[in-house]
């Protein structure tokens, strides 16, 4: 029984062969409370179109469920402007949304954080770093930046980029059919990069992490999907027989690719334009939550559609 468990005293009752001694009103007492148990969530792409008050739902989510700590998987801002204004304001819109959020929430960046040179430097200022690293009780988290370095758009390029807010005020649907035709959301990440030597980092620290109990790969775009980047490659071959999770965001559909006996998980998004590559399959918003068991993971993905406060009212 758990020694953190007291429960009062069954009164004695003989048993039978057929219906042992009864110990008390419960199925069994081995509560799993292991000192290396612990929850984390995963929260994804709030922009590329953000849908107001869903990201905010998410936020909300989070200091319900209490997990330990959180990671973002990058589109966290519009981004795509060469005005430091925009930008600026963007980022200042941002920390009034998190500012609510009750426990430590890691960053990834993502194209939309990261879209040039300008942006890179907005995120650098505030954060110091693109790509790192951290350890929670024994598990390895290892955050990739796939956008190293960015593709740089034209003058054209960011004017349409600047025009689909009004188209997705004017069209939704429209401009949701417009984005699947843009890219292969099944295939290879064309506008993915992870340099050489954010590579050479990521396979040293596997290498001195190597008793990890359990690896999560963590990065926007997901760079596993067609042929797969050069970087995954290696950074899977860096892994080797150990454990581990990959997760991703960027397409706003959630899917489960099962590569080598490991999930390569592709979330939804949580506040980001819908996107259906294979139909209504996998568009959903949400969060994921992940409890660590002695054995591995546990992955939950909560809806935020019927997420209720103890009120009983929805999140707004």
């Amino acid at each position: 029984m758990n020694p953190h468990l007291s429960v009062e005293a069954a009164p004695d009752r003989a048993g039978t062969p057929d219906q042992p001694p009864a110990t008390g009103p419960w199925t069994h007492l081995d509560i799993a409370d292991a000192p290396g148990r612990f929850t984390f969530a995963l929260i994804s792409d709030r922009t590329g179109i953000a849908r107001p008050g869903v990201f905010e739902r998410g936020i909300a989510a989070l200091n319900l469920l209490r997990p330990a700590f959180a990671v973002q998987l990058g589109d966290l801002i519009e981004g795509y402007t060469d005005d430091e204004g925009v930008l600026a304001e963007a980022w200042a819109e941002l920390d009034r949304i998190v500012a609510p959020l009750d426990m430590p929430l890691f960053l990834v960046p993502g194209n939309h954080d990261v879209s040039d040179d300008l942006a890179r430097r907005h995120w650098l200022g505030r954060y110091g770093r693109l790509h790192h690293h951290f350890r929670y009780k024994d598990v390895l988290f290892l955050v990739l930046d796939t956008q190293d370095p960015p593709v740089e758009q034209s003058p054209e390029a960011l004017e349409a980029l600047a025009k689909m807010h009004a188209y997705a005020e004017r069209d939704p649907e429209g401009l949701r059919r417009l984005v699947e035709k843009s890219v292969d959301w099944e295939g290879d990440q064309a506008m993915a990069r992870v340099s050489e030597e954010q590579t050479a980092w990521a396979e040293n620290v596997i290498r001195e992490n190597a008793d990890a109990r359990w690896t999560f790969v963590l990065m926007h775009q997901p760079i596993w999907q067609g042929e797969g980047h050069p970087a995954i490659h290696r950074i899977r071959a860096a892994l080797g027989d150990r454990p581990y999770t990959m997760f991703a965001g960027h397409v706003h559909n959630y899917k489960n690719a099962v590569i080598d006996g490991r999930d390569h998980i592709r979330l939804g998004p949580t506040g980001g334009l819908w996107v259906k590559p294979e139909g209504d399959e996998g568009n959903f918003d949400h969060i994921t939550l992940i409890t660590m068991e002695p054995d591995g993971p546990r992955i939950a993905n909560v809806t935020l559609e019927g997420l209720r406060d103890h009120h009983g009212r929805l999140l707004e």
